[in-house]
C-alpha cells in the first residue's frame, strides 16, 4: 500500500521498537509497511491527516513483533508519531469516567483485548498455539481479568462487542506471528462465543471475513464453545457450526465432562477438538473417579477423530499424568499463564525456558 507525499517525523526510541529504518526514511509509507498485517488499514487514513492514539503491533527490522501506543497527527503538512510501550498512561491526562463510559471507551479504543495463555504438547514440549482471553488494559497500564468488567458488560449489552474485540484481536496476533515466524504454520489461536453470539444472524459471515482478512490458512483460528452454551440452542448452534467448519474455522467444545451426559450427542456437531475441565485436571492426581472420567471422554473422543487438551494443568505431575491419560495437549499455569501480546508474541519465536519450547 504506497501513500503518496507522506512525510513522517517519528519521535521516540524508534530502536526500541525495531524501527529504526522507518525513522530514518522519512516516509510515513515505512511505519504502515512495518505495522503488522492487522494494523496496516487502520494507518493508512493517517495518509489523510487522521490523528490516532491507538495500540498496533510492530514488525521491526528484526523481524520480532513488538506491541506500541502511537500518539500522533498532522502538522505543517507532515505527519508527526510519537511511539511508546503499548501499556502507557495518557499523555497530558484525562478526567476520570465512570465504569459504564470507561468500559464503552475502552471497547472503542480497542484497549479490551487478548492476552494469550500458551497450549503445549505432552508428546514434543512444543507450544502449539493460545487461548485469547478477554483483558481490559487501562490507561495507567494496569491490567483487568474478565471477572472485574464481564458482568458489567453483560449488564449493558455489550459482550458481543467485547467478544469481537476478542476475536479481532486474536486474529490479527496470530497473523503478526506468523509473518515473524512463517516456518510455524501450525500454530493457532484459539477465543470463545457464547451461545448468543454464536448463532446471532451476522457471526459467521463476519468471523470468515476477518479471518480471511487477515490472511489466516484455515484451521489457524479456532472458535470456543462451552457444552453448556452449545446445549442451549443446539439446532441453531449446529447451523452455524457447519457454516464456520465450511469458512475453515475449527472449533472446539469447552469445559468438557461437566454435563457428561450429553457425550452420546456429539455426532450432531463438527467438532475438532474438546477441552477437558480443569476440574477433573486437578481432581486426577487424588481421585480415581476423575481419572476415570478423564479416560472415558479421551475414548469417546478418539472415536471422533478429535484431539484433547487438558485445562487446568498446574504441575508436572498433572501434565505426566494427563498425557498418560492419553491427553494430547496442556494448558494452565505449569505451562504459563495469559501473556500479553508482547509475551506471547516472544513465546513464538523462543518459547518459555523451563516451561516449553517454541513451535
Amino acid at each position: 500500500m504506497e501513500i503518496t507525499g507522506g512525510r513522517l517525523i517519528l519521535h521516540g526510541d524508534a530502536a526500541r521498537f525495531g524501527l529504526q529504518k522507518a525513522q530514518a526514511s522519512g516516509r510515513l509509507n515505512a511505519l504502515i509497511e512495518a505495522a503488522a498485517p492487522g494494523d496496516r488499514k487502520a494507518l493508512a487514513a493517517l495518509s489523510d491527516g487522521v490523528s490516532v492514539d491507538r495500540r498496533l503491533r510492530l514488525l521491526g527490522d528484526d523481524h520480532h513483533v513488538r506491541y506500541a501506543r502511537l500518539i500522533g497527527g498532522v502538522e505543517g503538512g507532515t505527519w508527526r508519531g510519537l511511539l511508546l510501550p503499548a501499556g502507557a498512561g495518557p499523555v497530558g491526562g484525562l478526567e476520570a469516567l465512570d465504569l459504564e463510559t470507561a468500559l464503552r471507551q475502552a471497547l472503542d479504543d480497542g484497549d479490551v483485548l487478548a492476552h494469550h495463555q500458551p497450549v503445549v504438547s505432552f508428546e514434543t514440549g512444543k507450544l502449539v498455539g493460545f487461548e485469547a482471553l478477554a483483558r481490559w488494559v487501562r490507561l495507567d497500564g494496569s491490567v483487568d481479568g474478565p471477572e472485574h468488567f464481564l458482568p458489567l458488560a453483560d449488564e449493558q449489552g455489550l459482550i458481543r462487542a467485547v467478544g469481537d474485540g476478542v476475536r479481532r484481536c486474536a486474529i490479527d496476533d496470530a497473523a503478526a506471528w506468523r509473518a515473524s515466524r512463517p516456518d510455524a504454520p501450525s500454530l493457532f489461536v484459539a477465543a470463545n462465543a457464547t451461545a448468543s453470539e454464536l448463532c446471532a444472524p451476522d457471526f459467521v459471515e463476519t468471523l470468515g471475513e476477518e479471518i480471511a482478512a487477515a490472511g489466516l490458512p484455515p484451521g489457524t483460528f479456532k472458535l470456543e464453545v462451552s457444552e453448556t452454551e452449545v446445549m442451549r440452542d443446539p439446532d441453531a448452534a449446529e447451523i452455524a457450526m457447519k457454516g464456520l467448519r465450511a469458512a475453515g474455522v475449527s472449533l472446539v467444545l469447552d469445559d468438557f465432562g461437566t454435563g457428561y451426559s450429553s457425550l452420546s450427542r456429539l455426532d450432531r456437531f463438527p467438532f475438532d477438538t474438546v477441552k477437558i475441565d480443569q476440574y477433573f485436571t486437578r481432581a486426577a492426581e487424588i481421585d480415581p473417579a476423575a481419572r476415570s472420567i478423564i479416560t472415558g471422554v479421551v475414548r469417546i473422543a478418539r472415536s471422533y477423530s478429535m484431539t484433547i487438551v487438558a485445562e487446568g494443568v498446574e504441575t508436572e505431575a498433572a501434565a505426566s499424568l494427563c498425557a498418560e491419560l492419553g491427553c494430547d495437549f496442556g494448558q494452565g499455569f505449569r505451562f504459563a499463564q495469559a501473556l500479553n501480546p508482547q509475551d506471547a508474541a516472544e513465546a513464538v519465536l523462543h518459547g518459555v525456558k523451563g516451561r516449553f519450547r517454541a513451535p
